[in-house]
């Protein structure tokens, strides 16, 4: 056996190796251009485990964030997809399920009118924010407990809260104002005389 055969086996073996390592890799820089694959990765990412209602709440709010920010879902969360951090709002790390293919197609495919959150646009778990807070274990979150985070998001971005879905999901979004004038067409009626 000659010695540049070798060489060329170990070369050739390496290859292979890395290659199935980036291929084992759990979505490692990977990118992602279609909306409704990008969505169902965040139901499966944020809510996998949810119900339905939750599920469908989470998706919506998804939509009116990415809106909101004036950005596709693919440029908010996948690029590259990725757990949630700064610059990245939301989870989209996990591949989803035909199910959550399904749900985020129909959410995309809605009118904004059928938006159930009322035009909600960011979620949080209160319980889980406060054992992450006291856990300290992922970066961001030591010492951001709920309240802590409540008051953040009401004194510095002026958000409120708009509803919660059981106890553990709470849906937030931008202060409403009282009495705003609906636009829209006149109604036609009979002229006063």
């Amino acid at each position: 056996m000659r010695r540049g055969t070798r060489a060329n086996d170990w070369l050739l073996a390496g290859l292979v190796g890395l290659v199935g390592l980036w291929l084992l890799w759990p979505n490692s820089g990977q990118y992602e251009t279609r909306e409704s694959e990008v969505l169902a990765r965040i139901i499966q990412s944020e809510i996998g485990s949810g119900t339905k209602k939750q599920q469908r709440h989470v998706a919506w709010t998804a939509r009116n964030l990415a809106r909101e920010r004036k950005q596709s879902l693919a440029e908010m969360v996948c690029s590259p997809c990725g757990p949630q951090k700064r610059g990245r709002p939301m989870s989209s790390r996990q591949q989803p399920k035909d199910s959550h293919r399904v749900l985020a197609k129909a959410v995309l495919d809605a009118p904004q009118r059928r938006d159930p959150t009322g035009g909600a646009s960011h979620f949080l778990n209160p319980r889980l924010q406060n054992h992450l807070a006291r856990s300290g274990k992922r970066p961001g979150y030591r010492g951001n407990s709920y309240s802590k985070v409540r008051r953040r998001w009401i004194r510095t971005y002026g958000w409120q809260p708009y509803y919660r879905l059981g106890n553990n999901l709470e849906f937030w979004g931008p202060k409403k104002r009282k009495g705003k004038k609906r636009k829209g067409k006149k109604r036609k009626g009979k002229k006063r005389r």
